[in-house]
């Protein structure tokens, strides 16, 4: 009989041990919840993002500034990077590919950031109007006019 409780309670310490080990794996990581654990991630968010703006800004010759800061909306699923004069000075293929590569690098920041395997957008502004665009389903890149860039896909 003794040994029969044993058993019992042995199995039962295992159930619970077994239930608490799933629970923490599939739930948020320490400090990744709340209010506290989203401002601290979209600080992180954005202290990257100035780093490869930082880094893209020293790449191609132009004249005048081409990316001058960024803003996170939404938790950091929507970048927004306000352009400078430079970029209008840049052939339409060339700020495709600073498009591209902005989208490239941010993505694999913020994926790692939000532990998930979704992309954010990309929004180059100037001023209030939207002159490039990049999502996981879009992109495009308005050099000048209405016009949009060959091979757009609006």
């Amino acid at each position: 009989m003794g040994a029969r409780w044993a058993v019992v309670v042995l199995g039962g310490a295992l159930l619970v041990a077994l239930v608490v080990t799933m629970v923490r794996i599939s739930g948020p990581s320490p400090g990744s919840s709340g209010l506290s654990g989203e401002k601290s991630r979209e600080a992180l968010l954005s202290r990257e993002a100035e780093r490869i703006l930082a880094a893209l800004a020293s790449g191609p010759a132009a004249t005048g500034k081409i990316l001058e800061g960024e803003s996170l909306r939404y938790g950091g699923r929507i970048l927004r990077v306000q352009v400078g004069p430079g970029w209008a000075t840049l052939a339409p293929a060339e700020q495709g590919r600073l498009l591209d590569e902005l989208f490239s690098r941010y993505t694999r920041s913020w994926q790692a950031v939000m532990h998930t395997h979704s992309e954010p957008a990309v929004s180059l502004r100037a001023g209030n109007r939207r002159v490039a665009l990049h999502t996981s389903m879009d992109r495009w890149v308005r050099p000048s006019g209405d016009a949009l860039a060959p091979g757009s896909s609006k």
